[in-house]
Order: structure tokens, then sequence, then C-alpha cells
């Protein structure tokens, strides 16, 4: 069974929302896990700061350590955060694009079933506009381009200072477990 030219265009357009949606969720996920991660983080602080015990050494060692994880959490929720409402813009982008284009190509369509002075008026206003539809299409697509570069670059950041983070809480709590045994 093959799919029709406008069917294979719909299934690769629900196939391309979904991805995105996928991706949002995902970094939606990534800032719920990051800001959770750094109320424990500051809850151990304070619990840090309680402790007179002599065998967990200097307090203030351990409080570097978790200052550098909130540090690389904030930085991840940041660009987390960032990343979706970047998401947000591009998506209203695409939109605005779409309907500028529908809105052109609808008045096209009217224009094949006027007839005497009307076609002829939507034809000068056709091609009177048709210069600047295209030019506002071009920088509408640049302003879109540009956004998902940003937004790619956030969303390695995010991750990346994610893991960071996560790695040097692995480091502490080892560190801790190997000086209390």
């Amino acid at each position: 069974m093959q799919l029709s030219a406008d069917e294979a265009k719909e299934k690769s357009e629900t196939e391309r929302r979904r991805s995105l949606e996928v991706r949002a969720s995902f970094y939606d996920k990534l800032s719920a896990l990051d800001a959770g991660s750094i109320a424990v983080t500051v809850s151990v602080g304070i619990a840090l700061l309680g402790k007179s015990d002599s065998r967990f050494g200097s307090v203030h060692s351990h409080l570097s350590w978790l200052l550098w994880i909130v540090g690389f959490l904030w930085v991840s929720l940041i660009c987390s955060v960032s990343h979706n409402s970047i998401f947000v813009k591009i998506a209203r982008l695409e939109a605005e694009q779409a309907k500028a284009w529908s809105n052109y190509l609808a008045l096209v369509s009217a224009q094949t079933m006027a007839t005497g002075e009307v076609a002829e008026i939507l034809i000068k206003h056709i091609t009177d506009t048709l210069h600047q539809r295209i030019m506002d299409g071009a920088m509408n697509a640049h302003r879109t381009e540009q956004s998902v570069y940003r937004n790619v670059y956030l969303g390695k950041i995010a991750v990346a200072t994610f893991l960071i983070a996560y790695t040097l809480i692995m480091v502490a709590v080892i560190h801790l477990w190997w000086i209390t045994r």
C-alpha cells in the first residue's frame, strides 16, 4: 500500500511534531530533576553545617563540593528552561510562517476562481506582495534557524552540566563512604 503525497507529508509532519514534543518533554523533566536535586543538595549542605563530628573532616571542604554541584545544577536548570522557552519561540515562528503561506495560497486559489475585475485586482495584489512575502519567509526561516542552533547548544549544555553535577555527587558520596567506613 503506497501513500499519496499528501498522506506522506501529513505522516511526516505528525512524526516531526511528535519528535519535538518528546524533546520538549525531556527538558521539562530535566528541569524538574535539576530543581529537586538543588533542593536536596541545599538540605544536605544545611545538615552538614549542623554536624560537628570531626570524622567527616573539614565541613568546608564538603560544602565547597556542594557549592560546585549546586552551581552545575543551576546552569543545567537555566539552560533547560531556556531551551524550552526558545522551543516555544521556534514553534511560534513556524506557525506564523505556515499561516502566512496558507493565507497567500488561499489568495492564489481565490484568484484562479475569480473572473473579471476581481481577478485582476487579486493578480496585482499577488504579484505586488510576492517579493515581500518571499523576503519575510526568508527572514523568518533565518530567525528560526538561529533559534534552533541556540536551542541545540542550550540542550547540550543542560545535559552536560547535569551529568557533571551527578558525577560530582557520586564522587562526594564515595568519598564520604570512604572516610566513614
